[in-house]
């Protein structure tokens, strides 16, 4: 998993700098499970990579990741990281900790944490395909939507139906 990790950064630095989306999209397995507190697409393996990897370049005018740990236990990577860049021009920086599962040669899942609140503006910009979360909660690999006609954030609507789903035991 060591090598995993350290494939998954660079593949990402260079989805940052270069755009380059099939280099980290290829990473994941065809079963592969993708989400953040955004987006969630399960079992979509590396096509639902690429439409994932390809919004979160697209949502930022700049960003560069930088990991300060990444740490490697029973088959799962831990990766603690910094983004910086920009948005619409203002600056933002923001934390969070990625998890990789892998079946040794490519991602099986990945899931990232971070607190949406440092990227307001994620909240507004999108539109079809953008990969936002529907108030629904339901993750089931299709990119969702994020404000709906009368100006509600369903972005704050999904979280809450994805806590009540994991006190319910529903969901992990």
């Amino acid at each position: 998993m060591p090598d995993l990790s350290k494939t998954f950064i660079d593949a990402l630095g260079r989805l940052e700098t270069d755009r380059d989306v099939d280099a980290i999209a290829s990473l994941f397995a065809d079963n592969a499970e993708v989400s953040n507190p955004l987006v969630t697409y399960q079992d979509g393996g590396a096509d639902a990579a690429k439409i994932f990897w390809s919004q979160y370049r697209d949502a930022f005018d700049e960003i560069r990741s930088e990991f300060r740990t990444v740490t490697e236990k029973d088959g799962l990577s831990f990766l603690e990281w910094t983004s910086k860049g920009s948005i619409d021009g203002k600056d933002f920086d923001y934390e969070g900790v990625s998890i990789l599962e892998g079946d040794g040669d490519r991602i099986t899942s990945f899931r990232t944490y971070f607190d949406t609140r440092h990227l307001p503006t994620a909240r507004t910009r999108g539109g079809e395909g953008t990969g936002r979360v529907e108030a629904s909660g339901e993750g089931n690999g299709k990119p969702q939507g994020g404000m709906d006609s009368g100006g509600k954030d369903d972005m704050v609507e999904a979280q809450r139906d994805a806590a009540e789903q994991r006190a319910a035991g529903g969901y992990s």
